[in-house]
């Protein structure tokens, strides 16, 4: 749809509040596909990439059904610029037998995924959300949103007593979510006692447009393509340790946390030659365990965060926003108000079953490749030799790593 001119009149105003990948991708899915709509994003962050949590030095992996998002949304194009293809996926587990290999024919021709780098991912964002006329940014932190007569109200911290009403507030403001706390919402949480350390790597040989999981006993590896081509000898790596060890792993000089790198994944890519400075993040599952309310609904990780184990946190968190756009868009057709409750409820029961699929596969994944017991070793390797030899088995894992498990918003 064309955007809206200022002379337009509003039918709906929703607040998003949250200016990481998950708020903008919402603020700039409804601004364009829900007609009429006045959105405007509470950020506590300076307009520019810079400095930002969500658009550092870090990637993101997206599935086809992403693509497909942002290529409906006209910014593939500038996307491609920062964006690698997948067209291998090589699964292995360390010190035994099972591994499994996918390629372009498992995807109808076409790339398994892209990696994004995420610097390059909030400038196009924030560019287009910069252009869209009914999309307001607010330089603010949220302190506290509350359900009113007329709505939802915000409260900012920086305007005291200020609050602005709304018809439905969106709040991704993350996984430790504090209006998620505030409002008093339960969140299910399993500590998986392992870290992150996320970095970008560089090795001998060219990645040829391939990423690898690797399974060990301390926890998984993934090494996913970056620079732009097959040639590229550059990696971002996403390496879990065990949380007990995390002061070592954080005191190692950078050669030495090569090496065990090394020791751990093999020489599949030849010897890493540099790491760039690692960053380390506590993993968890986090589950709010009510995310909509009359005129609230939560986004992101603060409705859901995942290991990172099979990639699908911000892919789950974009199928989500387009499912919430397609039932806001009904709503309002059929003169709903956008914040009630049946409305929000709509889209709870609608996406229901793709989070929950997703969730039991990325927590399964973890579970499964880090524990040692000779049965579970004998399931792993099992399940891998099925995901190689058994057509039905490998179409369904592709179709969920792929976002295409569920039928998609319309």
């Amino acid at each position: 749809m064309q955007d809206l001119t200022d002379q337009q009149a509003t039918s709906a105003c929703i607040g998003v509040v949250g200016g990481g990948m998950v708020g903008a991708m919402l603020a700039l899915l409804i601004a364009r596909h829900v007609p009429a709509v006045a959105v405007t994003l509470f950020d506590r962050h300076e307009a520019s990439v810079q400095d930002r949590p969500s658009f550092d030095r870090r990637s993101t992996a997206i599935a086809p059904s992403t693509e497909q998002c942002f290529r409906r949304l006209g910014l593939w194009p500038a996307l491609a610029a920062h964006a690698t293809a997948i067209e291998h996926i090589h699964v292995s587990d360390k010190g035994h037998a099972g591994m499994a290999w996918f390629d372009l024919g498992d995807n109808a021709g076409q790339p398994l995924g892209h990696v994004i780098d995420n610097a390059g991912m909030g400038q196009v964002l924030l560019a287009a959300l910069a252009a869209q006329s009914n999309v307001k940014t607010v330089q603010a932190s949220v302190s506290r949103v509350a359900v009113t007569g007329a709505g939802a109200s915000i409260c900012t911290a920086d305007a005291a007593g200020a609050q602005q009403v709304f018809d439905l507030v969106i709040i991704a403001d993350g996984a430790q979510s504090l209006l998620r706390e505030q409002l008093g919402v339960a969140a299910r949480r399993i500590d998986y006692q392992q870290h992150a350390i996320v970095a970008n790597v560089r090795h001998e040989l060219a990645h040829q447009l391939q990423a690898f999981e690797r399974f060990t006993n301390r926890g998984p590896i993934a090494l996913l393509p970056r620079g732009g081509n097959a040639r590229s000898r550059e990696s971002a790596l996403v390496w879990t340790c065990p949380s007990d060890e995390l002061g070592e792993y954080q005191a190692l000089p950078r050669a030495e946390l090569l090496t065990r790198l090394q020791k751990q994944f093999g020489y599949r890519l030849g010897r890493f030659s540099a790491i760039s400075e690692a960053g380390f993040y506590p993993l968890e599952l986090i589950v709010a365990q009510e995310q909509v309310r009359s005129n609230i609904v939560l986004m992101g990780n603060a409705a859901h965060f995942l290991h990172p184990v099979a990639g699908q946190g911000f892919n789950l968190s974009v199928r989500d926003g387009l499912r919430l756009v397609s039932v806001l868009k009904n709503a309002q057709a059929s003169a709903e108000p956008l914040g009630d409750l049946a409305v929000l409820q709509r889209y709870e029961q609608q996406q229901h079953a793709d989070q929950r699929n997703t969730i039991t596969l990325s927590h399964n994944f973890n579970r499964i490749f880090t524990r040692t017991p000779l049965p579970v070793q004998l399931m792993r390797t099992l399940g891998l030799i099925s995901l190689e030899l058994n057509p039905q088995v490998r179409a369904q894992f592709i179709k969920l790593l792929s976002g295409r498990g569920q039928p998609a918003a319309s």
